[in-house]
């Protein structure tokens, strides 16, 4: 741990006014500075590196399963590691949003969401890997005011589906 000097042990007037504070604060991670509350946060982020993520890849501290990486893999898209349940198209965002319908790491976040057409079908083609069942599940992509596109997970098909239908809901999350 950094002490500080304050008797200024070995150290003139006039060199103690040319001391500055580490206000870069090298080697301190937020770990620490939670543990000591008398130094202030890393904010230079000093030793810090941003996690890489892979696609196909399933990853805790995400949420679920890697689906979609972009800027070299510091984002991407992740997938909930099981179905959240079955309603219509405009209640699906109360089961997304229920810690309940989603497993010991998915109930970590609030930020899931229905997958829009294209992204759904990235979870289909994933459904191996994921699990799921061999129904239809709901996008976000609408059709208009009444339809709403979904796809079939037993071979693909996206089809448009009345909102009032009822299909299964399976989550995803930017990060």
């Amino acid at each position: 741990a950094i002490v500080a000097n304050t008797a200024k042990t070995g150290i003139t007037s006039d060199q103690s006014d040319a001391i500055v504070a580490n206000t870069a604060k090298v080697g301190y991670t937020e770990a620490l500075v939670s543990a000591n509350t008398d130094v202030a946060a890393n904010t230079l982020k000093v030793s810090y590196t941003q996690p890489i993520y892979s696609v196909n890849t399933f990853y805790a501290e995400l949420g679920g399963y890697v689906i979609a990486v972009r800027d070299g893999g510091k984002h991407g898209l992740v997938v909930a590691m099981q179905d959240q349940g079955n309603s219509s198209w405009y209640e699906a965002n109360d089961l997304l949003s229920d810690a309940n319908n989603h497993d010991v790491n998915g109930a970590k976040f609030m930020d899931w969401r229905l997958p829009t057409k294209r992204e759904l079908n990235l979870v289909y083609n994933q459904k191996s890997n994921i699990g799921g069942g061999f129904s239809y599940y709901w996008s976000s992509t609408e059709v208009d005011g009444y339809l709403a596109w979904s796809q079939y997970f037993y071979d693909g098909y996206q089809a448009n589906s009345s909102k009032d239908s009822t299909r299964t809901v399976r989550a995803v999350r930017a990060f």
